[in-house]
């Protein structure tokens, strides 16, 4: 560790952090040992390590410091005041880290094939956000778009919501709904749009080929011309008087019935080439 612990809240590293931790500048912020963790088990670009001091006294902290000193990564000591001056959590762990993680074009968001992108579409929610990067990680989903005026992907709440997925998964953020839907068009996936008001069962549908499932708003759900446009526009049956889910939720189910579909898919396909004699 360095030498000289931080003591004052006005130091500029607790600038770096706040900002990090709202999207702005070139780190992001990971608050808590389970993502510094993952970051560091990832083989992450984490620049610099911030411990409170006494926090260090927690195996799973005096474990990371080690980790982190081991990889070449700077351990920086705070009191415990500069800690809740850097986090933006009302109770932070004990331990931060600023990363270095880019966030990727559309047309990196496609292999393997057949593509899988969840489009998050005005999800202003990062909790939400962070839910669905982390059931599209868990659906075995290419990535995520967070499109429109969603909420920034590398947040430090859309990453705590990530649970460390969005670490790892694939995600680009694109201002304008038009132009990310017509680079997912182009790249050949098909649009699936949830709509209460359509006609064809979210179970009756093939969803085997490349698709970019559409995540819309909390609120207001999806924009209007993507409704009419979508290749697929899917209900998900539930019994009354529900008639809508969380967005985490319903997207959740989409893509679990993809990676349902696929699943059961190659392995006709397998037992199609055994059945004629192929490896």
């Amino acid at each position: 560790m360095p030498d000289s612990t931080i003591t004052s809240r006005r130091h500029p590293l607790v600038a770096r952090c706040r900002d990090a931790a709202d999207g702005h500048g070139d780190d992001v912020l990971l608050d808590g040992p389970h993502l510094v963790g993952e970051a560091l088990a990832g083989g992450l670009a984490v620049s610099l390590v911030l411990v409170a001091e006494g926090a260090e006294a927690r195996s799973e902290i005096a474990a990371l410091t080690r980790q982190a000193a081991a990889r070449g990564v700077g351990v920086q000591p705070v009191t415990p005041a500069v800690l809740d001056a850097a986090s933006p959590t009302r109770t932070p762990a004990g331990v931060l880290a600023l990363a270095s993680l880019v966030l990727r074009s559309p047309g990196e968001l496609l292999a393997p094939s057949p593509a899988l992108v969840t489009m998050a579409i005005d999800v202003q929610d990062p909790g939400n956000l962070g839910a669905l990067v982390r059931s599209s990680e868990a659906a075995g989903a290419t990535g995520v778009l967070a499109a429109g005026s969603s909420a920034h992907p590398l947040g430090w709440k859309a990453l705590r919501g990530s649970m460390g997925s969005a670490l790892r998964l694939p995600v680009a953020r694109e201002a304008s709904v038009r132009h990310a839907a017509d680079a997912l068009r182009a790249a050949g996936l098909r649009l699936v749009a949830l709509d209460a008001r359509a006609t064809q069962d979210l179970y009756a549908a093939d969803l085997t080929g490349p698709l970019a499932v559409c995540a819309g708003s909390e609120g207001a759900g999806l924009p209007a011309d993507l409704l009419r446009e979508a290749d697929l526009r899917l209900r998900i049956p539930m019994r009354a008087p529900v008639e809508s889910l969380n967005v985490a939720v319903a997207t959740s189910l989409v893509l679990f019935e993809v990676a349902r579909q696929r699943r059961e898919s190659a392995l006709g396909n397998r037992e199609s080439r055994i059945g004629a004699g192929q490896a």
